[in-house]
């Protein structure tokens, strides 16, 4: 069984989550040292990567690079778009070439890392989590078995929810009702396994707990109303619909640039 379809061992979480600590430290100590920042948030992720092969052999480095390479270009666009061309928020820490950016270079590569742990936690084996994602589409009392359908709704999930907020950040309610209708019709849409549950715990408590530090103590951005120590209610819930989004999607990405063809037949016994 590849390593996109099996579960994901505690070494592998442990291995990610101390990466993310490490940055999250080194955030809330010097976030306003752009060029200490710059140099190690680069590092940090190299050794973490550096580590990983290790544990998986050096043929499994270019398909490890090749996911963490799209994580942070759709990490880091995602929040460019969000940033600077829609003003949603704003960083409030020092940064290289403010003409082009006012998000800092090392936070760009960051969000690549933050989207590989957030797919790491998914896989984890302590969430027990199904040799792949159901492709079960339920609408209404018919349910359909479809990839491609099911891909096709949660990206217009993504698509609706972020035209949303980029229109409505600032207004007490209509900033987190989308996302909330969004988690729900997730929920309806797609039937949840006991791990997508679980791993929706733990984001809802983890995501916002790690943004508040980056606020409070590392002073590293702001939001309009930011009622949960810095945190917006809409950002709160849009990590547990992110997590379920990326946790689908982000098992496609990984299975098709991970594996070889021979590895991505998924074993009958793991189905049965």
């Amino acid at each position: 069984m590849s390593g996109s379809e099996a579960a994901i061992p505690d070494r592998e979480l442990l291995l990610d989550g101390a990466t993310i600590v490490v940055i999250s430290a080194a955030i809330c100590m010097a976030s306003d040292q752009v060029v200490a920042m710059t140099l190690l948030v680069p590092a940090v992720i190299a050794a973490r990567t550096v580590v990983w092969v290790g544990m998986h052999g050096r043929g499994a480095w270019r398909g490890e690079v090749v996911f963490l390479a799209i994580c942070t270009v759709l990490g880091g666009f995602n929040d460019w778009n969000t940033v600077v061309h829609h003003g949603v928020y704003a960083y409030t820490v020092p940064h290289f070439f403010p003409q082009l950016s006012s998000i800092p270079l090392w936070m760009l590569l960051y969000w690549g890392m933050i989207l590989r742990f957030m797919f790491t936690l998914s896989r984890w084996r302590g969430l027990e989590p199904p040799v792949a994602p159901r492709d079960t589409v339920r609408l209404g009392r018919r349910r359909v078995h479809s990839a491609g359908v099911k891909v096709g709704l949660v990206l217009a999930l993504v698509l609706v929810t972020r035209q949303c907020i980029y229109r409505t950040y600032d207004d007490p309610v209509l900033s987190w009702l989308p996302f909330l209708l969004a988690g729900a019709l997730y929920l309806v849409l797609f039937p949840p396994t006991r791990a997508e549950l679980r791993l929706a715990a733990l984001t809802l408590v983890l995501g916002p707990a790690v943004e508040v530090l980056y606020i409070q103590v590392g002073g590293l951005h702001q939001y309009a109303l930011g009622w949960i120590g810095g945190v917006p209610v809409w950002i709160a819930v849009w990590w547990v619909v992110a997590v379920w989004v990326w946790g689908d999607l982000g098992w496609r990405i990984h299975r098709a640039v991970a594996a070889s063809p021979a590895e991505v037949v998924v074993p009958r016994s793991a189905t049965a």
